[in-house]
C-alpha cells in the first residue's frame, strides 16, 4: 500500500459506527489549530462524527528546545512524530495530525500518511523585528551587512546564505509565539526571522509578515509545507473510509494537494533527507490555480504526447482499482527542486513537467526529479552534510 494516499478498499467490517475518532497531536498552539482545520473538514463530510483531541509534548523537538535541529537529527530519532506514532500503533489514538513538513518520509511499519484538506501558503515568510519594521524595512535585501536573521531550519539557513551572503544566520528555537517574542526583544539581537508563512497565518498573526520568499527570490519551501498531514494505522478500514470521504469534500483542490505532497515526499525519500536537510521544492499546475475550473477537467489541457513522455500509464497507475475522478482532476505538474550546501555556496536545482492524475504518478514525478538532481551532483552535497552532522554531534556530545 502506498504511504502517501488513502486506501481504496476496506474490509466489510469497516463500516463507520458511532465510535469516537481519537486525534493525537502535539500540544503547541499551531498543532491544535491544525486539528481544528481537520475537524472542520470532517464536520462537512461526517457531521455526526464525534472526535476527541489528545495533545502530547514529549517529542524530541519539544523536550529539547536548545540544540539546533541539524544536530538533534543526528541522533537518528524523529524530531516531532516518534512518540505520537507509538500511541497510534498501540491503539491509544486513531489518527495523528501533523504539519506535513515535519513527518519523516520513511514511516514506521504499520503507519500510513497523506495530506488532507486544502494547502495553505507553502512559501516561507520574512518577519521583521518591530524596530526594523518601524524603519520601513521589509525584505532581507533591506538588511545591512551583518544583519542577523533567525531560523531553526537548516534548509532556510542554507538558502538565505546562498541568496544573502552578507547576512548572519542565528539559531532560534521555540514555538512561533516564542520566536516572535525573541525577535522583538532587543537583547536577543535579531533583525528578522524566516519561518513557514502558513504557521503564522494559522495563528492569526499574518499581519507580522513583511514579505514572502519563493522561487523568484531563489528560495524553495520545505517538502509538504503548508499542508496538514494525517497519519493512521495501515489496514484501519474505519479510519480509511472517513479520510477517503473527507478527501472528496474539496474535490479537485483536495486531490491536487494530495498529489503535490505525494510527489514532494517521494523526492525527499529518494534523496534520503528529512526536515533537517536543505532540500527545497515548489509545485505548480501548468493550467494555473488549484481552484481554477469547475472540477470537470475542462481547464486541463494535456496532449497524448505529454502523457507518453511523462511515463503516464493509465492501467498501471492505480493497481488497487480504477478511480473515476482522477482523469478530470489530473493535469501537468511542474516540480522545481533544489539541494543546497550548508554554507550556501553549492546548489543543484532542476525542474520537471510530469502528467499526474494519481498517487503513483505523483510519486513517479518525485523520484524522477530526485534522480535528475543526483545525476547533477546533489548526492555529493547531501553526503557532505551527513559527514558534517556527525562531526557536529561529536563536538556537541549530542
Amino acid at each position: 500500500m502506498s504511504t502517501s494516499g488513502y486506501p481504496s478498499k476496506y474490509p466489510e467490517s469497516s463500516t463507520p459506527t458511532l465510535r469516537t475518532l481519537r486525534i493525537g497531536t502535539r500540544s503547541s498552539d499551531l498543532a491544535l489549530a491544525q486539528v481544528t482545520l481537520f475537524t472542520d473538514l470532517l464536520s462537512i463530510s461526517h457531521p455526526t462524527l464525534s472526535t476527541t483531541t489528545h495533545p502530547s509534548s514529549t517529542s524530541l523537538g519539544d523536550t529539547n528546545k536548545v540544540t539546533n535541529l541539524h544536530t538533534l537529527a543526528s541522533t537518528g530519532k524523529s524530531l516531532w512524530t516518534e512518540d505520537l506514532e507509538k500511541e497510534l500503533l498501540d491503539g491509544s489514538v486513531d489518527v495523528i495530525i501533523h504539519s506535513l513538513k515535519d513527518v519523516p518520509t520513511k514511516l514506521p511499519a504499520g503507519c500510513v500518511c497523506a495530506a488532507v484538506g486544502a494547502r495553505d501558503e507553502a512559501r516561507d515568510a520574512v518577519v521583521m523585528s518591530q524596530a526594523r519594521k518601524a524603519e520601513g524595512w521589509r525584505t532581507l535585501g533591506d538588511l545591512k551587512e551583518g544583519g542577523i536573521v533567525g531560523t531553526s531550519s537548516v534548509r532556510r539557513a542554507a538558502m538565505v546564505r546562498r541568496m544573502y551572503p552578507h547576512l548572519v544566520i542565528k539559531n532560534v528555537r521555540g514555538n512561533i509565539g516564542t520566536r516572535l517574542r525573541k525577535l522583538d526583544d532587543p537583547s536577543e539581537g535579531f533583525d528578522a526571522l524566516v519561518l513557514a508563512g502558513a504557521g503564522v497565518q494559522r495563528l492569526s498573526m499574518g499581519e507580522r509578515i513583511s514579505c514572502w520568499l519563493g522561487s523568484e527570490e531563489g528560495i524553495l519551501h520545505a517538502v509538504g509545507q503548508g499542508a496538514v498531514g494525517v497519519e493512521w494505522r495501515e489496514g484501519d478500514g474505519w479510519v480509511g473510509s472517513i479520510l477517503a470521504e473527507a478527501g472528496k469534500t474539496l474535490r479537485k483542490a483536495g486531490r491536487r494537494v494530495r498529489w503535490e505532497c505525494a510527489g514532494e515526499r517521494s523526492l525527499l525519500r529518494v534523496l534520503e533527507g528529512g526536515c533537517s536537510v536543505p532540500v527545497g521544492v515548489e509545485c505548480v499546475w501548468e493550467e494555473g490555480s488549484l481552484l481554477q475550473g469547475d472540477g470537470t477537467g475542462k481547464d486541463a489541457v494535456v496532449e497524448p504526447s505529454d502523457r507518453q513522455t511523462s511515463g503516464y500509464e493509465q492501467d498501471d497507475a492505480l493497481p488497487e482499482g480504477p478511480d473515476t475522478e482522477r482523469e478530470k482532476y489530473g493535469g501537468m505538474l511542474i516540480m522545481r527542486a533544489m539541494v543546497v550546501s550548508l554554507d550556501g555556496k553549492e546548489c543543484v536545482e532542476g525542474t520537471r513537467r510530469h502528467y499526474v492524475s494519481s498517487d503513483a504518478e505523483a510519486e513517479e514525478c518525485g523520484w524522477r526529479m530526485a534522480g535528475e538532481l543526483v545525476d547533477r551532483g546533489a548526492g555529493e552535497i547531501l553526503k557532505e552534510i551527513t559527514l558534517n552532522r556527525a562531526m557536529i554531534r561529536g563536538q556537541d556530545g549530542a
